[in-house]
Parts: C-alpha cells; structure tokens; sequence
C-alpha cells in the first residue's frame, strides 16, 4: 500500500509539472513588446549584447537583444549615480520607447521596442563632475 502511495504521489507530482506553464516562456512578442519591461515579460532570458558605450566614470550602456521576443532595450549597469534622472530612449524604423529611470546608483533598464532589424538607443545623463552627457548605441544592423 505505502509504495502504492508514493508511485501515485510521484504520478500527480509529474504531470503538474507537465501541464504547468513554462516559467521562460515570454509574455508578449513583437510589437506587443512595445514599452514592457524585459525582465517582467520574460523576453530578458536569453538575451545578448547587441552594443556597449562607456558613461564616462558613470557605468556602462548596453543595447540588449532578445532573439525570442525580437526586441531591443538599453540596460545601464554599475550606474554610480547622479543628481538627475537617466533618460533612456530605444527604437527601430517604425517605433519608439522613452523611459525615465530614477538617479540613483545601481542597475537600471528601459521598456523594450519590436526591432527586427536596425535598433538604436541612447542614455542622457549626468555624470560626477556635473556635466550633462549621451550614450549612442546601435545594433550591427545598422
């Protein structure tokens, strides 16, 4: 009777996880993108680098990819933080995402565009010594 139970238990145990969603599956694709957060969506796994720029003594930009939702965004990373906002801006041919993140120190990323092909982006910022500078990104499409 007792292995009985734990051969049903496992059975259930199993096909739960058989019709359950996959976790990794992305929430939206294409132009439904448009203005969600990669990381919310699940478009954030798996992606690449499309382009990095320098920001000055302030972190990095990159220009992410994600092949399964096809979209880009820009992600800040090692932001050391500044008495004004990040204005990061992202689009293709066809459309175009803006988002204001908060100044503060740390990793920061905008809402993503559908771009198939030609993305480019930017982050306006200022650094520590108060001067108001742009990263430009682009993809190798371009």
């Amino acid at each position: 009777m007792k292995s009985t139970s734990l051969l049903a238990a496992a059975a259930l145990t199993l096909l739960s996880c058989l019709m359950a969603p996959d976790a990794q599956a992305a929430s939206c694709s294409g132009r439904g993108c448009n203005g969600k957060d990669p990381a919310d969506t699940g478009c954030g796994a798996g992606s690449t680098v499309a382009d990095t720029a320098e920001m000055s003594t302030s972190g990095k930009a990159e220009l992410r990819w994600s092949p399964t939702c096809r979209t880009n965004w820009v992600r800040v990373s090692n932001y050391s933080g500044g008495d004004s906002a990040l204005r990061i801006t992202v689009w293709s041919s066809s459309d175009h995402v803006g988002f204001v993140a908060p100044g503060t120190p740390g990793n920061h990323w905008g809402n993503m565009v559908y771009a198939p092909g030609c993305a480019r982006g930017e982050v306006l910022y200022v650094d520590a010594d108060g001067v108001h500078r742009t990263a430009r990104l682009q993809s190798s499409a371009c």
